[in-house]
């Protein structure tokens, strides 16, 4: 997917810092390697990410949607804005993914048409276990991520973890990059 923004040490060189460091922050390394962070994800050794196509967004969106509690990253060079709890079923219209449920706290529109990858990403975040979905544009910049939710004492939720890892197991076997 990101191919032309990788080589072999690149990717050596960010397998080698997750390994030194396995919480490393992927933005992290995009900013100190001037490539994007969907190019870091895609270097990530095989165990940590497994790729979807960008073409079932809705059927990865409709499970996700099934989950009790996830948290809703979505960042730019101004904010990091964060939602945490159940997804919105969300719906197709006007070109978008529309996030309009009533008395939902989550709101706004999705341009699937932009999102040109999909990665199931397994990589601890300060120092914890973490499982989330994260959503590329054809540039490798990061639309939004999906994080598996946790409880009041931060540890991730079974059922949630669970949902993950049988999505993320449907994906297995789609074609790997790097």
């Amino acid at each position: 997917m990101f191919e032309n923004q990788l080589n072999d040490e690149i990717v050596s060189i960010i397998r080698r810092k997750v390994k030194e460091n396995p919480s490393i922050m992927p933005m992290t390394m995009a900013q100190e390697l001037n490539i994007s962070e969907g190019a870091v994800i895609q270097a990530l050794p095989l165990e940590m990410r497994v790729f979807a196509p960008a073409d079932d967004f809705a059927i990865i969106w409709k499970e996700m949607s099934k989950w009790e509690k996830v948290t809703f990253i979505a960042r730019n060079s101004g904010i990091i804005a964060e939602f945490s709890g159940q997804l919105p079923k969300g719906f197709f219209g006007n070109d978008m993914f529309n996030l309009r449920e009533k008395d939902h706290p989550l709101g706004g529109h999705i341009l699937v048409e932009k999102i040109k990858a999909i990665f199931f990403v397994s990589k601890p975040i300060f120092k914890l276990e973490s499982h989330s979905i994260q959503f590329f544009t054809s540039q490798g910049a990061q639309a939004f991520g999906i994080y598996a939710g946790r409880d009041s004492k931060r540890q991730l939720l079974d059922s949630v973890t669970q949902g993950f890892m049988t999505l993320r197991k449907r994906y297995m076997n789609t074609m790997e990059a790097t």
